[in-house]
């Protein structure tokens, strides 16, 4: 079997399980949408990393990887502002 074979089973299962993140994201309390962002970008960063191993497509890793350092500062920032506000 193929990489793509292989990859793209499991890409849909990291979009499905993005579901829930970005529903928490838009709709949820202050905390929840922090909750949200945290998991949304390490599932992104997979998603990105499988389409990398499927197509054979290496600039998706350095998009990967820039997407996970920033998803996680990012998050931190969200922390920061929230912990202020309450």
């Amino acid at each position: 079997m193929s990489a793509a074979g292989t990859a793209l089973p499991a890409l849909v299962i990291m979009v499905g399980a993005l579901v829930p993140a970005l529903t928490a994201m838009l709709r949820g309390r202050p905390a929840g949408r922090l909750a949200g962002l945290i998991v949304a970008g390490p599932l992104v960063a997979v998603a990105l990393t499988l389409l990398a191993a499927a197509y054979g497509r290496p600039a998706y890793l350095d998009v990967a990887l820039v997407l996970a350092l920033l998803s996680f500062a990012g998050s931190l920032v969200f922390a920061r502002f929230l912990s202020r506000t309450l």
